[in-house]
């Protein structure tokens, strides 16, 4: 196992290195085709002193755009982050030269460069991206638990050239120990008992296989536990859920900022979407609805209206499904961009939200969650957010079960990087059509078995 994370770790660093060569090389074939290969020195020069800074930049954002493991990643996706990494270089090229003094680094050269490592880099990832899954293979995974045919039904959806699901444990045995064997993964639901739980683990790390685990709230609360002793007996400890007043007041100048600065980016739809609304059905351009943020404070959240006026006049409460006719036409194109969220911005400015952190929830459904999921609670010992970890690691369709890790995840792992981070990464969600999927019809496991021609035996 060791061997294999070598390995491992030994393709991810010469890509990365390679990835930088290339890079480098798309600056300096550029300067080349602008020159016809006879660049003046004094044209070079700018290049040879930014050049490490632009490295620099570039692994930030292909760390943060989700370029380093792409196994799991689509093509399209794969493309899509190159280019918004290219984009990006782009922009801190600029400022980097100007920091510089770097004033006869030719802008063409910029540009051109740009379009080189977007081309170069595509193919190289792509080309990567093959070789990497040539490599790893298709896995024969167990899965084991109760809820064993949903998990199974992401996987076939999404990875089944990945992983080939052998067989469902619902109840787990001892006698069913021969079926783990002949896994390469086992992969543990979160609604297994603890000693069950504890059991299968231990006996799937002496047969050698690699375990998945999705964890539960429990589970969570222990990552990232700091490890002490009382007199000689090793203990974990726990860190509370709650930010410290330094982090608040760090994270509340944050949201200041970055309000004051979209406020000023997004001005023009503010100013152009409420007189489309408005054209278009003539209603009110905005929509106000109460909402819980931190503490289980009460607040009036405002949007872009996407809907028809007075939309659950009769029905309540209701979550929005796929191709609902309650959507207007601009109301489409805003949910699918997400441009309906931006006057929420003055939410933020006022105190009522953050920029990152879990989703605010109406009151209807908090009572309603709380009742159903007992850890659904721990989400608001933060100030609600525009964009969170659910919302960038998630979609719109995910389970509340779900979304609640990883709104916990967030507040277990609260840094003012990681808040950056996210709010770039919302940058990139934010044309993903399937991170703004509404809720569907549930597919039934047997559908899909049949229309791939598998056959998953189930315990």
């Amino acid at each position: 196992m060791k061997k294999n994370n070598t390995i491992s770790n030994f393709y991810r660093i010469l890509s990365i290195v390679l990835e930088i060569f290339i890079v480098a090389f798309s600056i300096y074939l550029a300067y080349m085709v602008k020159f016809k290969f006879s660049p003046p020195k004094f044209n070079y020069a700018p290049f040879e002193r930014s050049l490490p800074f632009t490295v620099i930049v570039y692994m930030a954002f292909m760390y943060i755009f989700g370029l380093v493991d792409i196994l799991k990643k689509s093509l399209w996706e794969i493309v899509y982050s190159i280019f918004l990494t290219v984009i990006m270089l782009f922009v801190f090229t600029m400022a980097i030269t100007f920091s510089l003094r770097g004033f006869s680094y030719p802008r063409l050269v910029i540009l051109l460069s740009s379009v080189f490592q977007f081309v170069f880099l595509s193919i190289f990832k792509c080309l990567w991206w093959k070789l990497e899954r040539k490599v790893y293979g298709n896995k024969n995974v167990v899965i084991i638990g109760e809820n064993g045919e949903n998990i199974a039904k992401k996987i076939l959806l999404k990875h089944d050239d990945l992983y080939s699901i052998n067989s469902i444990i619902k109840n787990y045995t001892k006698d069913k120990e021969s079926i783990v064997e002949e896994a390469d993964i086992v992969l543990i639901s979160d609604d297994l008992d603890e000693n069950t739980k504890s059991e299968i683990i231990k006996q799937s790390m002496y047969m050698n296989k690699n375990i998945f685990i999705i964890p539960s709230v429990t589970d969570i609360a222990f990552y990232k536990a700091n490890f002490e002793q009382i007199d000689d007996v090793p203990i974990l400890k726990v860190d509370t859920l709650e930010l410290s007043s330094e982090q608040k007041t760090v994270k509340r100048l944050l949201d200041i900022v970055v309000a004051i600065i979209a406020t000023v980016v997004f001005s023009p739809f503010l100013i152009i979407l409420p007189i489309i609304i408005k054209c278009t059905d003539g209603g009110s351009p905005f929509y106000f609805q109460e909402r819980v943020t931190d503490g289980g404070k009460k607040f009036k959240l405002v949007k872009f209206r996407s809907m028809i006026e007075n939309a659950e006049r009769n029905s309540g409460p209701v979550l929005v499904t796929e191709n609902d006719s309650r959507i207007t036409k601009i109301g489409k194109i805003m949910r699918a961009t997400r441009l309906d969220e931006i006057p929420q911005l003055f939410n933020i400015l006022k105190g009522d939200m953050s920029i990152v952190g879990p989703r605010p929830e109406r009151p209807f459904y908090v009572e309603k969650f709380e009742r159903e999921i007992p850890d659904y609670k721990y989400r608001t010992f933060v100030k609600a957010g525009l964009t969170g970890l659910a919302q960038v690691l998630g979609k719109y369709n995910t389970t509340p079960e779900d979304k609640i890790k990883y709104d916990i995840m967030y507040i277990k792992n609260y840094s003012i990087l990681l808040d950056i981070k996210l709010i770039i990464q919302t940058v990139k969600i934010m044309f993903m059509k399937e991170s703004t999927e509404a809720i569907k019809d549930d597919v039934k496991l047997e559908e899909i078995l049949k229309k791939k021609n598998i056959k998953i035996k189930i315990y």
